[in-house]
């Protein structure tokens, strides 16, 4: 009986990721639209402290050049514990991501 309750308690800290200790970052979404090739996109903005992330939706046009971004370790999360990563191969990049979740970039935004 104690090896399951070990099994169920090791499970659950691995899905739950042991990530209490992670910073929260603020996620507004639909703060803007914008229009590429005739389609609506949504735009969402990420920030924690002094840094600000924009979405970007050119990821559903180039899919190509997303492909190549490396995912990275957690970072921290949302209020409703959506995953943020970083960007292995591009600093100025973070991804907010969950199970059942696509990846969706967001790109630092200077202007703030």
């Amino acid at each position: 009986m104690r090896i399951y309750i070990g099994l169920f308690i090791a499970a659950f800290l691995l899905l739950n990721g042991c990530n209490n200790d992670l910073p929260t970052y603020k996620l507004d979404e639909n703060i803007d639209i914008i229009e590429i090739d005739g389609t609506e996109y949504t735009i969402h903005r990420l920030s924690y402290k002094d840094k600000t992330y924009i979405s970007e939706p050119e990821q559903f046009i180039n899919s190509e050049f997303y492909e190549r971004l490396e995912l990275g370790k957690q970072i921290g999360r949302t209020s409703d514990n959506l995953q943020i990563h970083i960007v292995k191969n591009d600093a100025n990049r973070l991804v907010i991501k969950e199970f059942m979740y696509s990846e969706d970039f967001f790109i630092l935004d200077d202007s703030f």
